[in-house]
């Protein structure tokens, strides 16, 4: 029987931006420039007492006892794959995050929600960026004589996760330091409402967005109280890069004229009223 233990642990992850163009550009010489990658990221993670304890793809999860050492170890990682000489390939450009809290210790592995954190805090950024949660940046501040810094990126609503994450960008001599604003919801136009509790689901959530990239329209149907709502928020929002324009949710249950059904959406999509319009062909004209 495998022990558990509970412990407070700070998490590195890693994962290549554009890996899918990498793959297609190079071919099998993919295989020697994933696996030199993975060899820098190691290297720099060992070096500050990281753990390597899980990959998948070109993603890499790392552990670390302490916040101070995981972020040195980011930074040493991404300076150490901006220097490396690539033999003419492009340079691989690697986003990372860092985020700590309690998980449990199930041999070497760890489950916990706080891995699903730091994956998406690692998604919202770019190649050659280093993100980090509220929770390390309070435990890490001053690292390395006041050589790392931090630049606030204000709170930011990111898939699969009920409440904002407060962002931070590492920042520290020899790395990018301009890049675009974070890959969250806030990007995309979209009113979708908070979620307080952690989604449950994700295989009918996964179903769900599959069958809604080959339509216009996905109904979702079940007796009341199963959660379709719940389940129709997710999948909007684990599919909002696929909407460059948005994505929107309009409640319909409370309105029992049909013909207030044109004002609702309207109302719900943000677009104001024009003389001489009517509602229906406000929302025509929103979305044509």
């Amino acid at each position: 029987m495998t022990e558990s233990a509970t412990r407070t642990l700070t998490f590195l992850f890693t994962d290549i931006e554009g890996s899918t163009r990498l793959i297609q550009e190079l071919g099998d010489g993919y295989r020697d420039v994933l696996a030199t990658h993975r060899a820098l990221i190691e290297g720099a993670a060992r070096g500050r007492g990281g753990t390597t304890f899980g990959s998948e793809g070109d993603a890499l999860f790392v552990a670390f006892g302490d916040a101070p050492s995981a972020l040195l170890a980011a930074v040493d990682a991404q300076r150490a794959l901006a220097s490396h000489d690539w033999a003419g390939r492009p340079p691989v450009r690697v986003r990372m995050g860092v985020h700590t809290g309690e998980v449990t210790a199930l041999g070497d592995n760890f489950v916990g929600l706080p891995l699903h954190q730091v994956a998406r805090i690692t998604a919202a950024g770019h190649g050659g960026q280093i993100l980090t949660s509220e929770a390390t940046h309070q435990l890490a501040r001053g690292v390395d004589g006041g050589a790392v810094a931090y630049r606030d990126l204000g709170e930011h609503r990111l898939k699969d996760l009920a409440r904002p994450e407060h962002l931070y960008q590492v920042t520290a001599p020899g790395l990018d330091d301009e890049f675009p604003a974070p890959r969250s919801l806030e990007v995309r136009a979209n009113n979708l409402p908070l979620q307080l509790t952690t989604f449950v689901g994700r295989e009918e959530m996964e179903s769900a967005a599959r069958l809604l990239e080959g339509t216009r329209l996905l109904t979702l149907t079940g007796p009341g109280g199963t959660g379709k709502t719940r389940l129709a928020l997710q999948v909007a929002a684990e599919s909002a890069e696929a909407f460059p324009d948005g994505v929107f949710f309009v409640a319909l249950d409370a309105v029992m004229d049909p013909d207030l059904v044109p004002s609702t959406i309207a109302a719900g999509l943000g677009v104001s009223e024009m003389s001489g319009q009517s509602p229906l062909e406000r929302v025509i004209d929103f979305a044509a």
